[in-house]
């Protein structure tokens, strides 16, 4: 692996965060511009109560989801060579949240089919990590 330019020794992580980046804009229009559909077919909410605030943290999390692809996207194109240390801090971010927020007293109680998706998404920032260190 050597004879890789230092273009090429980062083309799969910052293609694989580049990828990620459309899916996270993606997700952020989901949760932004179709608030109503994505909380019932993927989220799963109860919307019977507290629909506006449910919503409106859906909506919140899908600027942020918005705001994180644009950036995903920027630095697979124009700094490589940290695309596959940012797609570690994804899934290290994830984790940080899960056990804050059980530290929290929060517990998941609805079906969110997502988390299906959530998990590939995962596994595929790491699994991109892993092999371009050991390809590195």
């Amino acid at each position: 692996m050597d004879t890789l330019n230092s273009d090429s020794r980062y083309a799969i992580a910052s293609n694989v965060l580049f990828a990620i980046g459309l899916i996270d804009l993606l997700r952020g229009v989901l949760h932004t511009f179709f608030s109503n559909w994505a909380a019932r077919t993927f989220a799963k909410l109860d919307l019977t109560s507290a629909r506006e605030d449910q919503l409106a943290i859906l909506g919140a999390f899908g600027m942020s989801n918005l705001l994180t692809g644009a950036i995903f996207i920027l630095i697979s194109r124009k700094a490589q060579p940290i695309s596959e240390w940012v797609l570690l801090a994804i899934p290290s971010a994830y984790i940080a949240g899960i056990v804050g927020m059980r530290m929290s007293g929060v517990r998941r109680k609805s079906a969110f089919y997502g988390r299906y998706f959530m998990l590939a998404y995962l596994l595929v920032c790491l699994a991109t990590f892993v092999w371009s260190r050991l390809h590195s």
